[in-house]
């Protein structure tokens, strides 16, 4: 799609998504940490171990915080630019990037006028019903 030699996208009418224009964003801390046991209740919800209890696990509580109380930067919602090099894998496996339902990322061009509205913070995604 954007190799060398490839003909500009049929919807990129100001041909502002080239190569060397393109940058790789998630939305970091957009939802909250699942604890281990609300993560292994959703993953068996429907199945035949879905009425297994797991109390002896230990883990109580349904979600992670790094600070009770206190709100830090590195918890405010906010982009992050990553390097398209890295594996899907590693992105998600950062601790900022909280998937709430499915992983999403933003492509936005350097070239684009909607580039200085994303990066000034002018913007955010659309609600879902």
């Amino acid at each position: 799609m954007f190799s060398e030699g490839c003909p500009p996208l049929p919807w990129d009418k100001e041909n502002a998504y080239t190569r060397d224009a393109v940058e790789l964003y998630y939305e970091a801390c957009a939802g909250v940490c699942l604890s281990k046991r609300d993560i292994l209740r959703y993953l068996l919800e429907g199945t035949a171990a879905s009425h297994v209890d797991d109390s002896g696990n230990g883990e109580i509580g349904s979600a992670q915080s790094s600070t009770k109380g206190n709100i830090s930067l590195a918890d405010i919602p906010r982009w992050v630019k990553f390097n398209e090099k890295r594996t899907l894998y590693n992105v998600l496996k950062e601790p900022s990037c909280v998937v709430p339902g499915i992983p999403v990322f933003w492509v936005v061009s350097r070239n684009s006028s909607f580039y200085k509205d994303f990066k000034s913070g002018n913007w955010s995604p659309p609600e879902l019903a």
